[in-house]
Formats: C-alpha cells, structure tokens, sequence
C-alpha cells in the first residue's frame, strides 16, 4: 500500500517510458486512435446538418461514423489495454486510470448511438443528437487525458537523442 499519493517514479527515471505494444517503435494505440476520434468528433455536424437539410444522406453518414467509431475504438482499445498492462509503472498513473474509465465511457456512449440509429437512421431527434453531443464532450476529454500521458508522463514516447543518435544528431537540429 501506497503511504503517499504522489507519482511513482522508477529508481533508474528516464524521461520517456516505451510502448510494449509497437511497429518498429511506433507504439499502435496513438496511430490507431485517430480513426475514432475523427469518426466520433464528425457525428455531431453531421447530425446538425441532417437537422438542418432533411437529406437522408447524412443521417445514414452519422450511422456509418457511428459505426465505423464504435469498431475502430474497440479495436485501439485492445492495443491501449496491453499497452496499460504491460508497462507496470504506467498503471501507478492516476491519468493512465482516468484515461481508460473516460475511454470505456466514450465506447458506451458510441455503442448506444449505434443502438439508436440502428432501427432507423433519421429518427435521431432528440435523443442521437444528445448523444452525439456527448460523444463530442467525451472525445476532448479522453484526447485531453491521453495526451497528459504522452506529454506529461512520457509514457509511449522515446528518448531518441539518447537512444538512437549522439548528441549532436538529435532529429530537429
């Protein structure tokens, strides 16, 4: 049991923590999250637009993004998992925790939105338009948490200049 509540750090501190799960040191969850956070942050517009247009073009364009969001952050999420239970000193992380509650949050809010929109996709009003509306709220606020990992905690990252290149030919210089 922990006696304070202050960060772990490792006895041997390095400035970067690398992913366990990676292509040729490219950790895959950051690569693999792009493709929910864009399908999740375009239901809201489109939704409005559908609002706005009637066209049934873009209430079936919010089921696909609904969709295609739920599969794609299913599947980054897997990556992000093994990422979290691998590196042991990542799940000493309060925002590692944070990250994945917001993250499985998210994943419901999607899930639901395909629930609604499946029976019919242009009966959205009210309900899929506040759940597109969370969906948004959600999606900044996981980006926001992962991205303290990243660059708050370094935990995904690499330390190029000591690992990879002297110090004179760290990249950017």
């Amino acid at each position: 049991m922990r006696k304070s509540l202050k960060q772990p750090v490792p006895e041997k501190r390095s400035p970067t923590v690398e992913s366990r799960v990676a292509l040729k040191r490219h950790p895959l969850h950051p690569i693999l999250v792009v493709y929910p956070i864009v399908c999740l942050s375009l239901l809201l517009p489109s939704d409005l637009v559908y609002q706005w247009t009637s066209d049934g073009f873009w209430a079936r364009l919010s089921w696909w993004l609904n969709l295609i969001g739920l599969a794609s952050g299913l599947f980054a999420a897997v990556f992000g998992m093994l990422d979290m239970f691998l590196i042991r000193v990542a799940r000493r992380h309060v925002s590692v925790w944070n990250h994945f509650v917001a993250g499985v949050m998210l994943l419901a809010l999607a899930a639901l939105g395909v629930w609604l929109r499946a029976a019919d996709p242009a009966a959205i009003w009210p309900w899929a338009v506040v759940q597109s509306s969370l969906c948004l709220l959600m999606v900044i606020v996981v980006g926001w948490l992962g991205g303290t990992l990243t660059f708050g905690h370094g935990i995904g990252v690499y330390d190029h200049a000591s690992k990879d290149y002297g110090v004179d030919d760290a990249p950017g210089e």
